[in-house]
């Protein structure tokens, strides 16, 4: 147990403090950090899934109001430029301003309508992305 003397605080009493001190503040910065990290992140994922989000629902528009075809269990690619052809197409711009690339795969299975977008950025990159549909 640290015991103040007459004098008050002794120079051995101040550094201990001032070490445990910096110590707590050092895995207090640490865990802020980590989690600024952990949010960052999330908000840069929500971002590209709200993109994503959005050139679905205008595919949807297409298939319900131009598609000509039915669509059954085999894949259809919507291509951005298939989009722009009928006035739908949106703004694929990641956080920094820049152009992104994207399509849409659907089909048709049980009755059921399936969507998907692709989208490639420079930071973010759909799993499953193929270039070569575009």
């Amino acid at each position: 147990m640290v015991m103040l003397n007459k004098n008050g605080w002794g120079l051995r009493e101040m550094l201990l403090l001032s070490g445990v001190l910096i110590i707590f503040l050092i895995i207090a910065i640490y865990y802020i950090y980590i989690l600024y990290g952990e949010l960052d992140k999330r908000v840069t994922v929500d971002y590209y899934e709200k993109l994503e989000e959005k050139l679905e629902n205008q595919a949807q528009v297409y298939l319900n109001d131009y598609y000509d075809e039915d669509l059954n269990s085999d894949y259809v690619t919507i291509t951005r430029s298939t989009l722009r052809a009928f006035d739908l197409d949106i703004s694929l711009l990641d956080n920094d301003g820049d152009a992104c690339s994207g399509y849409v795969m659907a089909n048709k299975s049980k009755a059921k309508v399936n969507i998907k977008a692709y989208i490639s950025c420079d930071k973010y990159t759909t799993e499953g992305y193929e270039s070569w549909r575009e």
